[in-house]
């Protein structure tokens, strides 16, 4: 007797290209883009760690052209994967009813989106002062 095979529905080579699933596809390879950032910035701490020349070096190497280029693609991925993830927040939360009324998605996006550059704003501002006074 022979066994029972399941079903296999067949399924483009190239599915994740397609109109619903594109979106999410280049957002979660952004978050590649996140990872290789953080990649980076972990070298520099061990460059750091490792003395004056190593840093030396590192900081020889992030003043190149290529790198400059690297770093304005993942400014891009950067931004678009903070975008879509402040877009997704209002659907994996509970609804938020203010004065018996529901907040629109759009709302709470657009007000998340307020907090993180005014937050990333008073972060800069920081950095920069101890730079100045340092």
């Amino acid at each position: 007797m022979s066994e029972r095979r399941p079903f296999h529905r067949p399924q483009p080579r190239h599915w994740w290209a397609h109109k619903p699933y594109l979106a999410y596809t280049v957002r979660e390879l952004s978050g590649v883009a996140v990872a290789v950032y953080g990649a980076i910035l972990l070298a520099g701490l061990i460059c750091l760690w490792r003395g004056p020349e190593a840093y030396a070096v590192y900081r020889r190497i992030l003043s190149s052209d290529a790198a400059f280029a690297v770093h304005l693609v993942l400014l891009a991925a950067m931004l678009w994967h903070v975008l879509t993830w402040f877009q997704i927040l209002p659907k994996t939360m509970p609804k938020l009813i203010l004065r018996g009324r529901p907040v629109p998605q759009r709302q709470v996006t657009a007000i998340a989106l307020l907090v993180a550059m005014v937050c990333s704003a008073a972060l800069l501002v920081v950095v920069v002062a101890i730079g100045v006074t340092s």
